[in-house]
Parts: C-alpha cells; sequence; structure tokens
C-alpha cells in the first residue's frame, strides 16, 4: 500500500491539516517516491468511532507498535478507483512489501 511516513505528534488528530502519515509510491518511469495519499491514525480507547470528512474512519485493525486504531485515508496525490476514502489503491504498490 505504499511507504509510510509517520508523524508520531499527529497520531489521534481527526485535524484534516493534521494527518499522522503521508504515503508514498515508487514512480516507476523514474524510481523515485512520490506522495499517493494521506493518513489519519486514531489509537482504538473504546472512543466511538472517529469522523473527518462527513465520514467514518474505518477499523478498527491492529497496528504493530500501536496496537488497534481506527484509521482513514484520503487519495488526493493518485486517483484510487475504489474512491478518495477508500482503505486500498490497487494503483499503489511498494514494491518488494514484507509479508
Amino acid at each position: 500500500m505504499g511507504y509510510h511516513y509517520v508523524n508520531p505528534a499527529d497520531i489521534g488528530s481527526t485535524d484534516p491539516t493534521r494527518p499522522a502519515a503521508v504515503i508514498y509510491a515508487e514512480d516507476h518511469g523514474g524510481g523515485k517516491r512520490k506522495p499517493v495519499a494521506l493518513e489519519w491514525v486514531v489509537p482504538d480507547t473504546g472512543q466511538p468511532v472517529p469522523r473527518a470528512f462527513d465520514r467514518d474512519f474505518d477499523g478498527p485493525e491492529p497496528i504493530p507498535g500501536l496496537g488497534e486504531v481506527y484509521s482513514l485515508h484520503g487519495w488526493i496525490y493518485r486517483e484510487n478507483p475504489s474512491g478518495v476514502f477508500a482503505p486500498y489503491n490497487p494503483r499503489v504498490h511498494c514494491g518488494p512489501c514484507p509479508e
């Protein structure tokens, strides 16, 4: 699903201007990474499902090191045929991703 560059200070934010991560994918023409999406990540503490952009976050699902979290992706740099807020983009791969 791409390479995630995370700002730990923004984990828990639902502020549209403070996503927890910027997701990059390789530009297969030049081998450089380019931004493809943003991701908001909110730890599950038993609260109601977080919302942003007038929609519920996905989850909760486990993320190693964070535990159960809710997340919301915004595919704003690369079109996603599944939708702007879909959790996965079939057009984005990170090459040799860990299993």
